[in-house]
């Protein structure tokens, strides 16, 4: 049996990795979309050079599109691709979201669930209108001249706290994670168990699909500080997120010297060894395929590697060549 593996390119919009990964392989390319490229822009271009690999948005925020567009956008990417879409969704951070798209950054889980469903209802064609608390359309159904390839294309919700991750559990068909110290993702799965018996699921009916910083190298030590510059990065751009979990881990030290650090490139000498060792594969590529298949024995259904934010294209096509599926 092939093993399940996604890749992320986050920024990058490059056809030729595209179309390498589906001939490696890969189940699915995520592409990120943040302050750069729309997610779906580059996903349209690539759906025009593969025939099998699933297409998703990884991530596309819940603030800065209605569910209406949303719902337009990857349904036209799936009857693009021959029913290959996937929408990955987070609520981003305020960083993004008022610095960027100046949308005040207001109960992010309550607009999650609701996007979610109303997402679907478009999806699905239902009739009539929706009486939500931060939208209220009078139709919920595209016109008979666009008849969507699929309504029940995948949902998956990157969630970090316990609240996120039970509303996935309850509402989304998978979970993305991203920088999840294993005995955290641990606790993380009861969360998602509770969401998903909340409705009226089992926790094998949500696919876990984790993020999974890879740095390859025949220097390892030249791995491990390109992966530290991608963790500091992470804490230092994203405060109150992804350092709340780090923190539950035991690295409240680490997180104090990174965020008081006078740049990312120092701040990165102060990520803690051991902190990369449960959040990143780092090393010679032989590693890469042993640390994946831990991942997988710890209940990660599908790990989607990626390279640390600012290295060149041979050190991402070093880690896609590592870690394809066999």
């Amino acid at each position: 049996m092939t093993e399940r593996t996604g890749v992320l390119f986050s920024t990058r919009d490059d056809l030729e990795l595209v179309a390498r990964a589906e001939a490696l392989g890969y189940e699915s390319v995520w592409a990120a979309e943040g302050q750069g490229k729309t997610a779906f822009g580059k996903l349209e271009r690539w759906a025009t050079v593969t025939d099998e690999i699933g297409l998703a948005t990884g991530i596309v925020n819940v603030f800065s599109r209605t569910p209406a567009a949303t719902a337009q956008a990857i349904a036209t990417l799936d009857a693009h691709s021959d029913g290959r879409a996937i929408l990955g969704l987070g609520v981003a951070h305020p960083g993004v979201i008022e610095d960027f798209h100046g949308v005040e950054f207001g109960r992010p889980l309550a607009r999650m669930a609701e996007y979610i469903r109303l997402v679907r209802r478009y999806l699905e064609g239902t009739p009539g209108g929706f009486d939500g608390e931060f939208f209220t359309p009078d139709r919920t159904a595209f016109w008979e001249a666009f008849d969507p390839v699929r309504a029940d294309i995948p949902i998956y919700n990157a969630a970090l706290g316990p609240g996120n991750v039970r509303l996935t559990g309850d509402l989304a068909d998978g979970w993305l994670p991203n920088l999840y110290p294993l005995e955290q993702f641990e606790t993380a799965l009861g969360w998602l168990e509770d969401g998903a018996e909340r409705g009226g699921r089992r926790l094998e009916d949500v696919d876990v699909a984790m993020y999974v910083l890879a740095s390859v190298d025949d220097d390892p030590e030249r791995a491990r500080r390109a992966a530290a510059r991608h963790v500091a990065a992470y804490f230092r751009d994203i405060p109150g997120f992804y350092d709340r979990v780090a923190a539950e881990a035991g690295f409240e030290s680490m997180l104090e010297a990174v965020n008081e650090a006078p740049s990312t490139e120092t701040a990165a000498e102060a990520v803690d060894p051991d902190f990369l060792d449960v959040v990143a594969i780092t090393g010679r590529p032989s590693k890469v395929r042993e640390r994946l298949d831990e991942l997988r024995t710890a209940g990660v259904d599908l790990p989607i590697v990626r390279a640390p934010i600012g290295v060149d294209r041979a050190a991402v096509e070093a880690i896609l060549e590592a870690a394809a599926p066999q």
